[in-house]
């Protein structure tokens, strides 16, 4: 057993003198503070997006007032209901010949483009040559629509009649 205690001692030696290469002694780890220098501005940059937050939550439940006493704005189209009863002149002259009276057309407004003019005739939308009974729309004017009637006599409804 000798022999093994001297070669274990020889090794032990031979450490002492010659260090592995590669392996250093270990230090002791140094101790590092911490730095919180960030918390500051980060807490400020929060406290500005709560604040944009709750003041844009509270401007979206604001309401308009309204305004009551406000003067009236002048209106773009003339839109008026105007009843007009047009009569049919009778087709025979005769004694016995029934006097045929025409639908009533109810004008309830106008609107005047130059390129496709458009009215509003008995609640519905008119065009130029579109029918309407025994009537066919011949012109759309900014104040009147100008019917052609079954014997080729001219008829013309306007707003405010």
């Amino acid at each position: 057993m000798s022999l093994i205690n001297d070669a274990l001692k020889r090794a032990r030696e031979s450490q002492q003198k010659n260090p592995p290469r590669g392996l250093t002694p270990l230090m002791p780890a140094e101790t590092r503070e911490r730095n919180f220098n960030w918390i500051l501005p980060a807490l400020v940059i929060c406290l500005i997006v709560a604040a944009c937050f709750f003041i844009g939550l509270s401007m979206a439940k604001r309401t308009v007032a309204k305004i009551v006493n406000a003067p009236a704005a002048p209106a773009t189209q003339q839109v008026e209901s105007v009843s007009v009863a047009l009569l049919q002149a009778p087709t025979n002259t005769g004694p016995s010949a029934p006097i045929v009276a025409s639908p009533v057309f109810n004008v309830q407004g106008i609107m005047y483009d130059p390129a496709r003019p458009s009215a509003i005739v008995n609640g519905k939308t008119i065009y130029v040559d579109d029918r309407m009974g025994d009537f066919r729309v011949k012109q759309i004017s900014k104040n009147s629509i100008t019917l052609t009637g079954p014997g080729g006599t001219n008829e013309v409804v306007g707003l405010g009649e």
